[in-house]
């Protein structure tokens, strides 16, 4: 009861930060997660996942985090 764990709070809380993350959407961001950062532009927010378009070593390549193993998103 209020902590999501019924259905209906979860995706309360799922849809706040879906929204959150909208207002960012083709902005470049760091998203940290429980296990490491990463950094590029934000392409698509789903339910579930964040898209990000990453380069490295001039390659470009996207990566898809799952939304609840996200610590914290923020423009850089």
């Amino acid at each position: 009861m209020g902590f999501g764990y019924d259905g209906a709070g979860w995706g309360r809380r799922r849809n706040a930060f879906s929204r959150e993350a909208c207002a960012l959407l083709n902005e470049r961001v760091q998203v940290d997660t429980v296990n490491q950062s990463y950094r590029g532009r934000l392409v698509e927010v789903c339910q579930d996942t964040l898209v990000l378009r990453v380069r490295r070593n001039d390659c470009t390549f996207r990566v898809i985090i799952r939304i609840e193993e996200i610590v914290a998103i923020f423009p850089i």
